[in-house]
């Protein structure tokens, strides 16, 4: 399930198609220092595309 649009990923599907499966950040590790990195409960599943719309953004 995508965290961000809450719609089903189907895992068959490869990047670079929008709907395949990736991993987000919900705080991006572009915030620098002082965030919490990449740890598990920083990760969570996204569509590719709605990851990349997000951005850098919490």
């Amino acid at each position: 399930m995508c965290q961000l649009c809450h719609k089903p990923i189907d895992r068959a599907l490869r990047y670079p198609n929008p709907l395949s499966a990736s991993l987000d950040h919900v705080v991006p590790l572009s915030h620098g220092p002082g965030t919490p990195g990449h740890v598990l409960s920083n990760c969570q599943a996204a569509h590719f595309g709605c990851n990349a719309s997000k951005g850098n953004r919490v």
